[in-house]
């Protein structure tokens, strides 16, 4: 199977925007908000279940991507959407065991961010979770803006994941066990805390930017910006874009 580093640089020098959905509760908000479909637009990278409100069953597949580390998403009516997607599907090298069902899908290793650091020579994506691998495969296929949606290391009203407040007929449903409780998922945040403060610093050595779109996630790392002033920046950065050409 190939890798994912055929995507290395594949932006480079083309100042691209880049959309990395999680799958926190705040992506409904974003999902509800009138300018949702303006991000197809952009580079968008579906991390696990955010899959289900992508409109990839028909188009080209070239600035489309879905992630994930997880392979007991397999489990997941919504893996269905992601078999039919017309994007690019990259996961994690423990999958393989699973290769007859994951045809045409990238591999990546993982690579260490024990430290806090990344190693821009270092090859392979940051882990232990999805988010923090699709914000290293964002940072080292070159995009210079990047906005995370759905990213908040939170339970809110007793909800972690968008989908929950979606009508009950969208909601994925567990074919077999897939995911633990609440107090189990949490355990994780620590380690994506430390993959995060070492994106912080990769980002830098990239010259790009990384804004985190929930003014209520519990990711504190990367600035955290309202939906409203993140079109503003949107808008800014292309208008300089245009005077730059």
């Amino acid at each position: 199977m190939k890798s994912y580093k055929i995507l290395i640089d594949k932006y480079k020098d083309q100042n691209k925007i880049a959309f990395v959905l999680g799958a926190g509760q705040s992506l409904y908000d974003a999902y509800m908000d009138y300018r949702w479909k303006d991000i197809h637009k952009y580079v968008v990278i579906s991390v696990n279940s955010s899959i289900i409100i992508m409109p990839w069953k028909k188009g080209k597949p070239d600035d489309r991507y879905w992630i994930s580390n997880d392979a007991l998403c397999m489990r997941w009516t919504w893996f269905e959407d992601v078999i039919k997607a017309k994007c690019i599907k990259i996961v994690r090298n423990s999958w393989l065991k699973h290769k007859k069902k994951i045809k045409g899908f990238l591999i990546f290793k993982p690579r260490p961010t024990s430290e806090g650091v990344v190693r821009p020579g270092d090859r392979g994506l940051c882990f232990c979770s999805s988010v923090p691998s699709s914000i290293d495969l964002s940072l080292q296929m070159n995009n210079k803006l990047i906005f995370l949606l759905g990213v908040d290391q939170h339970n809110l009203g007793g909800h972690s994941h968008f989908w929950e407040l979606l009508d009950r007929k969208y909601r994925p449903r567990q074919l077999q066990p897939a995911q633990g409780p609440y107090n189990q998922q949490k355990k994780v945040f620590p380690i994506n805390n430390l993959a995060y403060k070492a994106l912080a610093g990769f980002a830098e050595y990239k010259k790009a930017r990384i804004y985190n779109c929930s003014l209520l996630s519990k990711v504190d790392v990367f600035e955290k910006i309202s939906l409203d002033y993140m079109w503003k920046l949107i808008k800014k950065y292309e208008k300089k874009k245009i005077y730059n050409s």
